[in-house]
């Protein structure tokens, strides 16, 4: 596990009274949680005690935790300091943020099941060359460059009418379908990710298995759905799709399974493309400024759509610590 926490108690003196409290078996689980809020408190000049509620939610996401187990458990060590510094009269307010909080749902938000790995810009393009059907191509790509969304839906919903621009810049508008309905954005795509689609967006037929074929198919390929979408499914797909509608969240995820597997590589997922495609743009945007701090962070974020906040600001601290950073620039671009 990376060390994402500092060795020191942020107002320590507090903390220490806290923690003489606690017995033998919870002591070091509790130390080991204020730790590693020190990062977040240190860079708020705040006390853990008298965090918010979105506050509270960045050191969670400062975790990365895979189990919704370790999650809760946090959370509750939160909720207890906070508890006791409202007996010790030291936070301002005496609201507990989290004694509103119930069940899963509001922790199941925390838990990281990916399994991060991240894709230089040249192994995306080779993964990109290597794919027969610009269908294919189109999925990679568009992820690399930031077009995502719920269950995949801006990528589901991509017209060619939702493009504007020349050679100099292209636009494009992106519709994602959330619980409190429709939402948009516009973001500037690469040339190439342009030409992309506009072949994509041409496609009639789709190749089997990228043109490895076995003895007993009787056909090569499979007739496209002929809608306005750029991304459509074939005819007889199990996955289907009706001639007005976008194709179903499960063919973007079914083709790049299939992806992976032709170029042998099992971590080729939605959210380390996007990762990867993330780390691309904070290269570019450091040879660019000459460094990599809020506010190119702040950019990444705008673009990629990720780690908004409430109040228009975007929490950027989770992707600092797991892969957006100097460490991984220098890894995989030799930067830094």
């Amino acid at each position: 596990m990376k060390k994402i926490y500092d060795d020191n108690l942020y107002n320590e003196s507090q903390k220490e009274r806290f923690l003489q409290r606690q017995n033998v078996n919870t002591k070091e689980a509790y130390s080991r949680v204020l730790r590693r809020a020190s990062v977040i408190e240190k860079r708020l000049e705040m006390d853990l005690y008298d965090f918010n509620l979105n506050e509270i939610k960045q050191v969670l996401l400062l975790l990365e935790s895979t189990k919704l187990a370790t999650v809760k458990t946090t959370g509750s060590i939160i909720q207890n300091y906070i508890r006791w510094a409202i007996e010790q009269d030291l936070r301002k307010d005496n609201i507990n943020p989290l004694d509103a909080v119930y069940g899963n749902d509001f922790y199941i938000q925390f838990v990281d099941d990916s399994r991060a790995v991240l894709f230089s810009e040249e192994d995306v393009g080779n993964v990109v060359d290597g794919c027969l059907n610009f269908q294919d191509k189109l999925i990679v790509q568009s992820l690399f460059e930031g077009i995502m969304g719920k269950a995949n839906n801006e990528l589901l919903n991509m017209k060619m009418e939702h493009i504007t621009g020349s050679e100099d810049e292209f636009k494009i508008t992106l519709y994602n379908d959330t619980r409190k309905g429709r939402e948009s954005r516009e973001i500037t795509i690469s040339d190439y990710l342009y030409n992309i689609l506009r072949i994509a967006n041409r496609e009639e037929k789709y190749i089997k298995n990228n043109g490895v074929l076995k003895a007993h198919i009787k056909s090569d390929s499979n007739e496209l759905i002929d809608n306005d979408y750029i991304i459509r499914s074939a005819v007889n797909s199990s996955i289907k799709q009706g001639i007005d509608e976008p194709a179903s969240r499960y063919l973007v995820q079914s083709r790049l399974s299939k992806i992976a597997e032709w170029h042998s590589l099992p971590l080729l997922t939605v959210t380390n493309l996007r990762n990867s495609g993330m780390l691309k743009m904070a290269r570019d945007l450091y040879i660019k400024h000459g460094k990599l701090e809020r506010e190119e962070y702040y950019t990444i974020c705008e673009h990629y759509n990720v780690g908004k906040q409430p109040d228009g600001s975007y929490a950027y601290s989770r992707y600092k610590v797991g892969f957006l950073n100097m460490e991984n620039l220098s890894l995989i671009y030799g930067i830094g």
